[in-house]
């Protein structure tokens, strides 16, 4: 199975809430060794705008960096994945369009989204969650 990481788990990775959610999220990484990875470039984005305001933006690029170098594949939309984002968007206005992008992205790689973010329910699109 193929996961794509979403911001809010990077953000939870990052900035565990208790010591309870850091070993769940460590537990729940080492029953992914075995997969597929990717991380869209909109993620990189949003994570470097929320966690550069926490830790600094040259401690969040060296997170990404680590993600990347530990064999994630950044990803980002083609031509043919752009319409296909557009044309979602259209049809749900409510729904942020970096998770359309996100999601347009995991069903080209008929991929699992590793969030708990509902949008992606709404499109249609399976999640996993280390909870």
């Amino acid at each position: 199975m193929a996961l794509i990481i979403d911001t809010r788990f990077l953000l939870d990775h990052t900035f565990p809430s208790t010591d309870e959610d850091r070993e769940q999220i460590i537990r729940f990484l080492k029953r992914l060794k075995q997969e597929k990875i990717y991380i869209p470039s909109v993620v990189i984005v949003e994570y470097l705008k929320v966690a550069g305001k926490i830790i600094g933006l040259s401690a969040a690029k060296t997170k990404i960096r680590i993600w990347i170098n530990s064999g994630v594949e950044p990803i980002s939309l083609r031509q043919e994945e752009a319409m296909e984002a557009g044309e979602q968007a259209l049809r749900t206005p409510n729904i942020p369009l970096a998770d359309i992008i996100i999601a347009t992205l995991a069903k080209k790689y008929k991929a699992k989204i590793v969030s708990d973010d509902p949008h992606y329910k709404a499109i249609g699109v399976l999640t996993v969650w280390y909870k």
